[in-house]
């Protein structure tokens, strides 16, 4: 929901600033990027963004290991939201969109970064509904959630004694 406050902030000020988006200011150490980056943040390929975005959290959480969950995401809004903003061929619309689907795309993206329940595994896989009915009921014997059950299950499969 913090993500979620600085964003409300943003479309209010977009639509009291019709002419365009109004971006939150890069911190006092920021990244630089890319023009190939800067190209696939921008770009309007999902996976492209994606990938570019775990990046980008990365380096973020590498430059400062304890960088809290606002900060983070004022950051990456900042490197993102200019990018948008000055892309001429897109309508204001289109502009609002990209920036709301890239603030719910890094909220859950960093939802694993700053969960109360840390894991040493953090995988998404798409699982059909019976594959993922039956790996909830097998969760449920075990006594665990079907992410813990799933994190115990990769974790045992690398190999890693160290992470059970």
């Amino acid at each position: 929901m913090r993500g979620f406050s600085a964003l409300l902030l943003l479309v209010l000020t977009v639509s009291a600033h019709a002419a365009g988006l109004e971006c939150p200011e890069i911190g006092k150490d920021p990244l630089s990027i890319s023009p190939a980056q800067a190209r696939l943040l921008s770009s309007s390929n999902g996976i492209d963004v994606a990938n570019e975005l775990d990046a980008l959290i990365a380096r973020l959480r590498a430059n400062s290991p304890d960088i809290s969950y606002d900060s983070l995401t004022n950051e990456a809004l900042a490197i993102y939201c200019p990018l948008v903003a000055n892309a001429s061929s897109l309508s204001s619309q289109e502009k609002l969109s990209r920036i709301w689907r890239f603030d719910a795309l890094l909220r859950e993206k960093l939802s694993p970064y700053f969960s109360q329940e840390p894991s040493s595994v953090m995988a998404r896989v798409p699982l059909s509904p019976e594959v993922y009915g039956a790996l909830r009921e097998k969760a449920d014997r075990a006594g665990e959630t079907p992410s813990q059950f799933m994190a115990a299950l990769l974790t045992k499969a690398s190999g890693d004694t160290k992470g059970q």
